[in-house]
């Protein structure tokens, strides 16, 4: 089950960042709401598709199942040339004859051979076998086609929630590179206005030469920052554009978020007890292991059956072949070396496998369940600390700024104000980028990923 779970992370691992002359033919495109990127994604992405197409050939493989109810309907034809005709040769007992009758002319009596076969031949006809008992295998087959039905149905629900959860953490990832990159660029203006009234302070003989030398060096690492955020931009943006199947992805409008109304956790849990995908995986499985024992206890049965045939070239008939012919056939295994009874063992050892496996899931998922609503709740906590401090930030680059002017203040102490209210905003960004990825990966887990969009909008809308 884990495998197949991840038999998709190829098709969703990051494209490279796009040359730098696409650059402009992106920025045509339009801006995306996250809604518009979720059905983008459920209607076009070649994985869903994959699933789509294999649940239609199970679905094919379960019609072709339904005919093992019906009679079995062909026709045959063959053109045969043997060495000799076939024939009785009585030639003996008509020399006797004419020896007793010697006033009998040979020719008044004709030959005493009989031909049954010619050398050349055709047959053709039509034949037919119906079974109607076959000890459950046949039923079996159908239940079993059933259960690859429901498989495929689950494999592909698996597939679309770990899709929309790969959707949330690159399209909110993209959100993020962008909010940085407008941080940075603050404080790089932030730092060039600094280092213009340091240049201006330097000037006048109120402040040092290493003074003016500390903001030319702080401004050259907020350039370098900035290039690097801008870079980042772009990956991401490469990222979405992939898991969309688009070559361009335009601006995601759709904002950061925090504070949903969500379910309590016990009520969570109890969802994902039935509603993981992953249990409609394990049920078909275990339906598939239940099917195959009935059908190995089944071959202990006999198979009976009703047949039928009509010739349709008469003319090739011989004396001893029936131009039609019905009846009923018995076909029963009585000794094949144990092999059924080895079968038998090993489909029930499957069955009690899948139903091992299905125990330990759903202890796995009660507890994923729990360490995702804990993570949501350490995001949420982290952001709200954050947001308590981004006012004193914004406050102390004030004081800093205006005591550097008044020359109470080096340059450190307002590059250091700057950069300290940049990172208090940029991991007041990454907590809400946090909230949103635990979210989805616990609506993933607790088998309700087509929730998000909606308990999305019930949060707060995160700015800067």
């Amino acid at each position: 089950m884990r495998a197949r779970q991840f038999a998709i992370i190829p098709l969703l691992l990051l494209v490279p960042a796009l040359p730098a002359g696409a650059q402009d033919a992106r920025s045509g495109a339009s801006p995306i709401a996250f809604g518009e990127a979720l059905a983008r994604v459920r209607s076009s992405h070649e994985a869903l598709q994959a699933a789509d197409k294999q649940r239609a050939q199970f679905e094919e493989e379960r019609k072709a199942a339904r005919s093992l109810y019906w009679p079995t309907v062909a026709a045959s034809g063959r053109y045969t040339r043997i060495d000799s005709p076939i024939q009785l040769d009585l030639e003996p007992i008509r020399d006797v004859i004419l020896a007793l009758h010697p006033q009998v002319p040979p020719a008044a009596v004709p030959p005493f051979v009989e031909t049954f076969q010619e050398e050349r031949f055709w047959r053709a006809n039509v034949h037919a076998t119906w079974p109607v008992f076959t000890g459950g295998k046949v039923a079996a087959a159908n239940r079993a086609a059933e259960a690859r039905v429901d498989d495929a149905k689950a494999e592909k629900r698996l597939t679309g929630d770990a899709l929309v959860t790969e959707l949330a953490r690159r399209y909110y990832g993209l959100r993020l590179a962008e909010s940085a990159r407008e941080v940075r660029a603050e404080v790089l203006r932030g730092i060039d206005e600094h280092l213009r009234e340091a240049t201006r302070l330097e000037e006048e003989g109120m402040i040092s030469r290493a003074e003016r030398l500390h903001a030319a060096v702080a401004q050259a690492d907020a350039d370098r920052e900035l290039k690097r955020a801008e870079q980042d931009v772009e990956i991401a943006r490469a990222g979405l554009a992939n898991i969309l199947s688009l070559p361009e992805a335009g601006d995601p409008s759709s904002p950061l978020v925090i504070g949903v109304t969500l379910d309590p956790l016990e009520r969570l849990q109890q969802a994902a007890q039935q509603e993981h995908p992953a249990f409609g995986v394990l049920a078909a499985q275990r339906s598939l292991a239940g099917q195959a024992l009935a059908a190995e206890r089944g071959k202990y049965l006999p198979d009976v059956y009703l047949f039928g045939m009509r010739e349709l070239h008469e003319g090739g008939l011989t004396v001893l072949d029936p131009k039609w012919a019905v009846g009923v056939g018995v076909s029963w295994t009585l000794f094949d070396g144990f092999e059924r009874s080895h079968k038998v063992a090993a489909a029930r050892l499957q069955q009690q496998r899948v139903e091992d496996v299905e125990r330990r899931a759903r202890l796995d998922v009660a507890t994923i369940v729990e360490k995702r609503y804990r993570e949501l709740t350490k995001a949420r906590e982290q952001f709200d600390a954050l947001e308590a401090s981004l006012d004193l930030g914004r406050e102390n680059l004030r004081v800093r700024t205006r005591a550097f002017e008044e020359g109470f203040a080096t340059s450190l102490d307002v590059v250091d104000a700057r950069l300290s209210l940049s990172r208090v905003e940029l991991e007041r960004l990454a907590a809400a980028y946090d909230y949103d990825v635990a979210l989805a990966e616990l609506l993933e887990q607790s088998g309700q990923s087509d929730r998000l969009e909606q308990i999305l909008a019930t949060g707060r809308p995160v700015t800067r």
